[in-house]
Parts: structure tokens; sequence; C-alpha cells
């Protein structure tokens, strides 16, 4: 600023009307670089007087200014920089004063509210070059700050060189380390050392994190830093020994919260890459695989860890050693863990073989039922669970195989070959053994199981008695529902519903495959074959939607039959009009053995039961909320046996085991002439179930499959209990002013813990899921995490997954680990913990006192 511009500013000044209550106008002009000193003798300023302070003159000045002129104008000139506030005399009087600086700097520091001072006036300068761009000073101006002390412009000037909006120490780091570790094509450190101070980053890394910076260290050492020191934060010492170069014990807390944070974003790729190359270049693989699981569970910053963990428990699995325990700690422990969502599906084909082995210990002693009823009963009860974790298990694993990890896929194929000796060799074949010793005499002079619901009388037990009082019927037969899928979809759509539902059984016709099945659910006096083997209700043929709705119209002039893809695809009026008038409304669903009967996909079966759990529970919406519907039934024409492991040749039975005509051969049953026999088959008496071409039946004993053309991993039409068991749901939609309604409420989580008080930035508290998952109990995922008396985060997030389903209460509580930042705490303020989900939100008041020294600091 040229001195005439200085002279006419401070005329303005001088000039401008008194603040209230003062008599006159005095100035102080700070110029510590000296700038304007001699210039100072040329102003002319009228009515004003003009002082230089010397630094020996400062009491006369003082005594001028409070005792022999109170009534005169002055301008204070001074150059002088106090080292601190009791060497300056003058402070009181700068107070009540008006400063002025007629230097760049000083103008920049006004613009951008930065304090006036010695120290902020040092930092400006030191960031000269990224004062000389206007969109960076911009930027810097739009992160909005009063700036008091050096530190906190640095890190904003940081942030701007890393392109953030907004900055803080731990956002700087992370974007330098999210850039590369190559220095020299680091694009945010070249930018910090371009246009700002890498001397003042380096400080930064070090008073933060610990970090010590020297030339020639490769930039992955501070990354091995963090990493390392975030673990340690959680991990034994003892796993990290011969590392600590790379710890800093002093700064633990806030590694773990660089960490943490940048996991949780979505733009976690960088972190990911960057945890993959220390691992390599420290082999931590190799090293974390010399601990137990438990002793690696507590950590989560590098991904190997989870690798470690999975490979070292399917190698034991494929030594035919199973710690139940053991896994389900490991699995409860890490689905909440680091990196879990990049291995989920590797700790869900985990968490299934503990499931099967646990289910293994609890009916080890085999199946030795006598009566076909109990063993019915015992199976629609309990013993369906093996065949839900076998499908779960093996949905899990074909999802591995999309994106398999290299480290794991072997392992994990080794274990496979456990659980196909669990499933197929221990539970299919002793489960089936027990039910067809115990059935063969009722199949062979009946053609089914006595005291057990059949199939055959559907319509009259479940569709007649609903839509003969003034409401609709709607059936949904989904092709191949097991039972077993069908218990899952019962308390998915119990949970997410308003309505009821209740899961039963009956027993498929035999043989057990669509067009019979199909037919058996249809209303009519009597149910046939002819010589081609087509099944008729009542002479009238069954194959297609056409012929279906012709049988039950015929029973019922209100009724449609229609395909679910049909339903799906027509807009609303037309589905209302569909139904207008209708009583019973049959839909046809296919998903599971549309994909089961295809040979070069049967594999995929399992992928297909999942996509009719959530096909039908969207019908059954549409149902309830377009439809009006109330009654709504959901059932099978068959289940179907799937076993992953390739059959040999001794598992297979060819025609020439049949002695006679026979009229149709499947996987699992044959339908010859009434004279003809077989060895080493069960035979299926049918003349009291078919009429028509007379037939007699023949089914394959334990899980022996017949040598027809397709595929033999997925079968169904004999009479195993996964084949015969056909689930039916009955739902029932309910109003809310229905005395038997109940809403759907998630399981909740409260804090058991008593204590208030935190001692430790790692503290440790207990939670407890009040109610067990079920029926109108849904599971709910938790976020927990500590905030300031302002809201502003100060731990890590951790994640409850209420979705216990133990009646005892005990089983439901959680131990939860929390890390606190590392910040200065002050004991007589309120933090909050904050339980929240996706709805609601509770705060329980703490007191934290903990003594924290920030022993690092800047010198520059």
């Amino acid at each position: 600023m040229s001195i005439e511009s200085i002279q006419f500013t401070l005329r303005e000044r001088f000039a401008a009307p008194l603040p209230e209550f003062y008599r006159r106008r005095i100035v102080f002009w700070k110029d510590e670089d000296r700038e304007f000193e001699k210039d100072v003798d040329e102003l002319n300023l009228e009515g004003v007087k003009i002082i230089k302070l010397t630094g020996t003159n400062n009491f006369a000045v003082k005594k001028l200014l409070l005792h022999d002129d109170l009534d005169s104008n002055y301008l204070i000139y001074c150059p002088i920089t106090y080292t601190s506030d009791e060497d300056n005399w003058l402070q009181d009087i700068e107070y009540y004063s008006e400063p002025f600086r007629a230097d760049f700097i000083s103008m920049q520091m006004d613009e951008l509210n930065i304090a006036p001072s010695a120290a902020m006036r040092k930092t400006v300068k030191l960031y000269a070059k990224f004062f000389d761009s206007k969109e960076r000073i911009q930027k810097l101006r739009r992160i909005g700050r009063d700036y008091q002390t050096p530190l906190q412009l640095h890190i904003d000037i940081m942030a701007v060189l890393a392109g953030l909006s907004e900055g803080s120490a731990q956002d700087v780091i992370i974007a330098v380390l999210a850039a590369g570790l190559d220095k020299e094509t680091n694009s945010v450190l070249q930018n910090i050392r371009k246009f700002g101070s890498i001397e003042a980053f380096w400080q930064l890394a070090r008073k933060y994190t610990g970090y010590i910076e020297e030339e020639d260290k490769p930039l992955g050492y501070f990354a091995a830093h963090v990493l390392l020191t975030a673990l340690s934060q959680t991990m034994n010492a003892s796993v990290l020994k011969g590392l600590e170069r790379f710890v800093s014990e002093t700064n633990k807390a806030y590694c773990y919260s660089i960490v943490h944070e940048w996991r949780s974003r979505e733009d976690n790729e960088d972190l990911y890459e960057l945890c993959r190359t220390v691992e390599n270049e420290l082999q931590l693989p190799t090293r974390f695989d010399k601990f137990e699981p438990e002793t690696l569970i507590t950590g989560d910053v590098f991904p190997c860890i989870n690798e470690s963990i999975l490979k070292q428990l399917f190698a034991e699995i494929s030594d035919h050693v199973v710690k139940v325990d053991l896994i389900m700690k490991v699995c409860e422990n890490r689905r909440t863990a680091g990196w879990y969502e990049r291995f989920s599906d590797y700790f869900d084909c985990l968490f299934f073989i503990g499931k099967m082995q646990n289910f293994y210990q609890e009916h080890g002693g085999g199946f030795h039922i006598v009566e076909p009823k109990k063993i019915w009963k015992l199976y629609t009860s309990d013993l369906y669970r093996m065949d839900a974790y076998y499908r779960h298990f093996h949905y899990a694993f074909g999802n591995s195989l999309k994106n398999a990890n290299d480290v794991l896929e072997d392992g994990l194929k080794h274990s496979t070959e456990f659980v196909e000796a669990l499933y197929q060799n221990w539970f299919l074949r002793e489960l089936t053994v027990c039910w067809t010793n115990a059935a063969t005499d009722d199949f062979a002079s009946l053609g089914y199981v006595s005291e057990i619901e059949k199939q055959r009388d559907f319509y009259k037990r479940y569709v007649v008695p609903a839509s003969s009082k003034n409401t609709r019927a709607f059936v949904i037969i989904s092709d191949a529902l097991r039972y077993e899928v069908a218990s899952e979809l019962s308390e998915r759509i119990v949970r997410t519903t308003k309505g009821t539902a209740e899961l039963e059984s009956m027993q498929a016709i035999f043989p057990s495959i669509t067009k019979f099945g199909m037919a058996a659910l249809l209303p009519g006096k009597s149910i046939s074959v002819n010589d081609s083997m087509d099944v008729l209700i009542d002479g009238n043929p069954t194959r297609s939607t056409v012929e279906r709705n012709a049988i039950l119209n015929a029973t019922l002039k209100a009724s449609v039959a229609i395909q679910y893809n049909d339903l799906l695809n027509m807009k609303k009026d037309e589905r209302r009009e569909l139904v207008a008038g209708k009583d019973v409304i049959y839909i046809y669903h296919n998903s599971i053995d549309a994909i089961g009967d295809k040979a070069p996909i049967e594999s995929k079966v399992f992928d297909a039961c999942e996509t009719a759990i959530q096909e039908i529970s969207g019908i059954l919406r549409i149902i309830v909320n377009e439809l009006s519907g109330t009654n709504i039934f959901i059932t099978a024409d068959h289940g179907f046996l799937y076993t992953y492991k390739p059959l040999s040749e001794s598992d297979k039975i060819d025609r020439k085991a049949f002695s006679g005509n026979v009229y149709e051969l499947g996987r699992r049953y044959a339908l010859t002439a009434p004279d003809t026999t077989a060895d080493f088959l069960l035979p299926v008496n049918l003349e009291r179930e078919l009429d028509g071409t007379p037939i007699k039946g023949y089914a394959p004993q334990d899980t022996i499959r017949m040598k027809v053309q397709g595929g033999e991993n997925y079968v169904h039409g004999g009479i195993s209990l996964q084949e015969l068991v056909v689930p039916v749901i009955a739902f029932k939609n309910l109003r809310t002013s229905n005395k038997n309604y109940v809403e759907v409420k998630n399981a909740e989580l409260k804090l058991l813990s008593e204590s208030r008080k935190i001692s430790n930035l790692i503290f440790s508290l207990e939670f407890h899921q009040r109610q067990p998952v079920g029926d109108k109990i849904q599971p709910c995922t938790y976020s927990i995490y500590m905030t300031d008396d302002e809201g502003v985060v100060i731990s890590d997030r951790q994640t409850v997954i209420a979705d216990k389903t133990s009646d005892n209460a005990a089983d439901r509580v959680f131990r939860v680990r929390f890390n606190l930042k590392a910040r200065t705490y002050n004991k007589k303020k309120i933090y909050r913990l904050v339980i929240a989900n996706d709805i609601d939100v509770e705060e329980t008041e703490f007191h934290i006192d903990i003594a924290f020294a920030d022993d690092f600091g800047f010198d520059l």
C-alpha cells in the first residue's frame, strides 16, 4: 500500500464518528516487519498526534495517554514484537483502541478472519505461495472458520491443497495416504510441498500419529505406521512382536480413529489396497497364521486377518475337526468387524457348517423312530432345519465362487467334502432309511402314509372353508417350494406384514412330480391317468393353466387360475378386474423347478429358492394391498432332493432292474404295469389313489437315482421327506382394528451396564436385546457411538445386530468395545451414548474423566 493510500485510509478512519461514550480515537498501527517505519514521518493527519514506539518510550507514552493528554487523537506506530503479554506495557490501551495494518498480509488476515497475532502472521507468511492464488484463497474462505491459533490454519490450508471441502488432521492424513505410496507421484503431498509446507505436514503427522519422518524413508513406512499403530489398539501385543518400530503407544487411539473413519466411507477402496500393500510388504499373513483365531478376532484393520481366521478353520473342518462354539463366536464377532462385506460369503459358509455340526451333535445317535407319523412330525418341527442349513451353505458357497478369493477358495472347497459327508452320508441316509422302513408297508398297501394329511384333500380342507365365508381364497402354488424354504418364507412374511401365518404340511401324491401334484391341488371327485400317463381330474386334462381353470370353474364358477408372471405384468385395474366377483383365485408360480429341472443350471437351484421367497413375498403384498386379499394359502406341488456332490454309479439304478412294462421312468420314480416287478425298489400301490389306466409305482430307497436323461443332483418324484412333505402356509391379513392384530416391532436394544463414567479411551459396555426375534419381532441393526455435548461423534461407531432368537435372556447380551478419539475431555461436561437404528435414537448421559496430554505441537 502506498503512503498516499495509507494517509487517505487513516484520515477516513479518524474522521469517522466516534463510538458511543468515546471522547477521542486512538489507533495502533502494527508493523512488526518495519515496512513503513520511514514513511510514518511523512504522514500529515490534521488533528492527530503521531507517536513512534521505540521500545524505550513505552512508559512515557502510557503516561501521556492515561494522564497528561486525555483529549487528543493519537496514531501509535508500533514496529515492536513482544515475546509475552507482560512485556507490552500498552496492552490495556490497545484493548479499547483500534488496530490498523497497512501491509498485504494484514489485509489477507483480516479478510480470512485470522487473528492479528504475531504467531498467526508468521503462519500466513509461511504460506506465501498458497496465498498467491485467488482460487485457493476462495476455497479456504469457504471453509468459514475463525483462526485464533496456527494449528487449524495449517490443517485447513493442507485440506485445500488435498482437494477437501473442509478439513481435519485426520482428513488430510487420509487424503495423503489415499493418493499413493510414491512420494514423487503423490499429488496431495506434491501440492503441499509446492504450495504449502511439507515440514508442516510431517509435524502434523508426528503430532497426531507419532510418525517421525526421515527423508530417505518411503511413504510406505508412514502407511505401515498408521495401520499397525491402529491395529495395536485392539490386538494382543504378542501378535506384533518385532514390529514395535511401526507402533506409537501414545497415538493408538488416533490411528485407530483414522482407519475406522476411512473404512466407514463408501470410497474405502484406497484403504483396502493400502492394507493389502502393507500386508504383503511386512508378510503379515504369515505372521497371523501362527496365532489362534481366538487371538486374532480382536483385530480388524487388515483384510488378511479374516483370511487367516477362515483359512485355519476351513483347514480344521477339512480334517473333520469342527469347533462349533469357536465357529459361532468367530462368526458373531466378524460380522461387525472390518472388511466383513468382502468375506461375508465365506463367513456364511463357516456359520452354516457350524450349524450343521451342532445339529449333528444334537442328533448324533441317529433316527430310530418306527411310527411314520412321529417321524413326519419330527421332521416338520425340527429336522427340516438341516436341509435349510445345507441350502444356505451352498447358496453362500455358490456366491463365493462368483468372485473367489485365491487364499480361501481351495480351503472352502475342501470343507465342502465334510459338508457333503455330513449331509448325504449321515443325515439323508439315516433319515431316509428311518422313514422308508417306517412307511414301506403303508406305501405298499395304500399308496400313501396313513394318519398324515393328504395333498388331494387340500381344496376341501383349506379353500372351501375360506371361500364360503364371503371372502376370497387366494392360492399361490409355487412349483417345488420345499418345506424348509416355505418355513423361511413364513417367518419373513410374518415379520414384514400385518398378518399372521401358520405353517402346516401335507403329503404329496406319488409320484411327487409336477403333473400329479398340480392335479392333486384341484377340486374334483377323482384323479386318474390315461395310457399316455396324462393326469386327469374327473376325466379332464390338467396340464395347462387354461385346463386347470376349467376344472376350478366346474366346481365353483367364481374361480380363476392365472400364471404368476401374467398377474405381475398386469396393471392395477386389470388385476382388480380379474378378481372381481371371484371367490377362488389360483396363482401358479415357478422359480425353483424352472431352474432345478434344467441339467445345465440345476446347481443354481438354491439361488432360485431365494428368488422364490422374494417373488412370493412380493405377490402376497400385491394381493393384500391391491386386491384386498385376506385369506391366502401358499403351497407347492412337491418338494425336492438336491445334493451337490456328483453321484457314483453305485447310487444309480438302470432300467434293467425292472421286469415287465415301464410306462414312465423318472430319476426318483417309476410307473409300471401292475404285474411289473423290480429289484432294489420300494413298491407303491396306486389302486386307491388313481383311477383310469391301472398302474403300479416304484420308488428308490435312500437317495438312489434312476438312470435317465437329465440332471441328477436336483431330483423329485420319490418318497423321501424332502420330496414328499408339501408345505401349506395359511396367511390371514389383519386390519389394525382386529383384536388379534400385533404390530411388527424391531427387537429392542437397551444399555445394560450401570456405570455412567468412562475413565479410559478403550472401554466396554453391555447391551441387552429385550425380546427374542420371532413372530412379530424382527431383527434390527443398531449403530452405537459416543458424542459430545454438541453432537460431534467422539468414538468409533460400533454395530450390534439384534437378531437373537433364544428365550434365555442371558443369551441375548452383547458386550461391545468402544474406542474414544484421542482428544481432551472435560470431566464436568455431559457426553452421550447414542443407540440408533433407521427409525429410533436413544441417548444416555455419560461423564468422561481421562487425563489426556497433547504432547506434540508445531514449531513452525
